[in-house]
Order: C-alpha cells, then sequence, then structure tokens
C-alpha cells in the first residue's frame, strides 16, 4: 500500500466521501468515517463553537425521564405544537451533550430581550418571541420554567428534532426603549395587538390617511392590547 502522502488532494469534497481512521470502542480497528457522519457528530456534540444555543425536543411523557439538554413541557406528551402556541416551556441548564451549566444566560441577558428558536435542520421552522421569565423549576432543578411571548411562527416543534435558542434583540436593563408599530390594512374594530415589548406601552393611533384617530386602549396584559374604534378602522397604531 501507499504512503497516504502520496496520493493526490482532492479539491471537491462531497458528503459520502470517506476518510479512515481508528475505531476506538472496537479495539482500535480501523474503520471508515464519511464527512457526512462527522459533521453530524460535531454539530450534535457541540465541537464547534457557535452563540446559538442547541438543545432537542423531548416530547416528555410521565413514564419517561425529562432528558438533559432538551426543550420539553410540564404536561405530559404535548405532542408537536405549533410554534404559535407557545407561552412556555422548560428547558433544561444543560444544552444538548454538554455538562457545562448555562441556566444564569437564561436570565441575563435573555429576559426582556427577543429570541428566536429555530430547528436546527430546517431553520424555515421557527418561532420569534419575547422572553419574559426565567425561573428554576422547584421539582426538577436541572431544568427553568421559561415564560414567552409570540411574535411571529412558522410550523411546529417536532419530536427528537434539534432546536437553536438566540439572542436576537437584547432588551434588558440598560438597553434603548423598545418601540413597536402595527399595521392592520383593512377596516377591522376592535384591533387586538401582539407588541411583545414587556411593558405597558404608550399608544398612539393613525388612519390609513395618516390622520390622529382617538380610540380606547384596554391593556390585557404587558404585552397586548384591545384598540376599539367608534367604527371598524384600517391604519396603524405605535407603541412606546
Amino acid at each position: 500500500m501507499s504512503r497516504i502522502s502520496t496520493y493526490p488532494i482532492q479539491s471537491i469534497i462531497v458528503g459520502s466521501d470517506k476518510v479512515i481512521g481508528t475505531d476506538v470502542l472496537n479495539n482500535g480497528a480501523t474503520k471508515n468515517f464519511t464527512f457526512d457522519e462527522i459533521a453530524v457528530f460535531l454539530n450534535t456534540n457541540n465541537k464547534i463553537e457557535a452563540n446559538a444555543l442547541r438543545y432537542q425536543y423531548q416530547n416528555w411523557k410521565t413514564t419517561e425521564q425529562r432528558k438533559s439538554g432538551t426543550i420539553s413541557f410540564s404536561a405530559s406528551d404535548a405532542g408537536t405544537p405549533p410554534f404559535s402556541t407557545l407561552t412556555s416551556f422548560m428547558l433544561s441548564k444543560f444544552m444538548l451533550n454538554s455538562s457545562i451549566d448555562i441556566s444564569s444566560y437564561y436570565t441575563i441577558p435573555l429576559v426582556g430581550s427577543v429570541v428566536v428558536i429555530s430547528q436546527a435542520d430546517n431553520p424555515s421552522n421557527f418561532g420569534l418571541y419575547n422572553w419574559n421569565t426565567a425561573t428554576q423549576n422547584g421539582a426538577e432543578a436541572g431544568f427553568f420554567d421559561i415564560g414567552l411571548t409570540m411574535l411571529v411562527s412558522n410550523g411546529n416543534l417536532i419530536k427528537d428534532k434539534d432546536y437553536f435558542i438566540s439572542l436576537l434583540t437584547y432588551g434588558g436593563a440598560g438597553a434603548v426603549d423598545k418601540n413597536f408599530v402595527f399595521t392592520q390594512p383593512t377596516n377591522l374594530n376592535p384591533w387586538v395587538v401582539n407588541h411583545g415589548l414587556n411593558k405597558y406601552a404608550a399608544v398612539s393611533v393613525s388612519s390609513s390617511a395618516n390622520e390622529v384617530v382617538y380610540a380606547d386602549v384596554q391593556y390585557n396584559s404587558l404585552n397586548q392590547v384591545t384598540i376599539t374604534f367608534n367604527s371598524p378602522t384600517s391604519g396603524k397604531a405605535f407603541f412606546n
């Protein structure tokens, strides 16, 4: 067999190409590895440094143990919930395949900020949220209860798929005051608006003709208001 150093260097690489190595779990036997297999190992075992946190969605059931490195729900057998319905979940204090406790990150800087939760192998499945609260679960100390307000989303959480949690916009103490503009393109009364600012925002309204409109504003929560008019109206609402 020729020395490996004498083989020509291949400039075009595909995922099914193989490299040769040692199988340490099989008495040091020689083994082939594909680039696809190596990439999966590096990604799922956090061997590549990245700013996103990686977790697996566990469709937890009462007959199972809640796994480290997972997103799950306190209710048993939640199935494949749409991102649009998420208002809370339980989050491991460890990332997937990691023994480092990163739970302090869940409060600072995430509380009060906007985060995106996206499927690792399909980022078109995602949820954009205001990260409202993060408290350690009283019964399971290895997990935190996360409270959310959905801003925009597409798709569902899928069992055993991996998900990234990434800080999108910092909104904690000392950050620039937040604002939000809502557009209602068609005549409607009332408007129910999820602004995600996590505060009782000042609200002003203009019509589609850019004229000031007077309306009744009811604060349903820190992140939602109902705006009621004398008649169906289109235009914009400005939150500060």
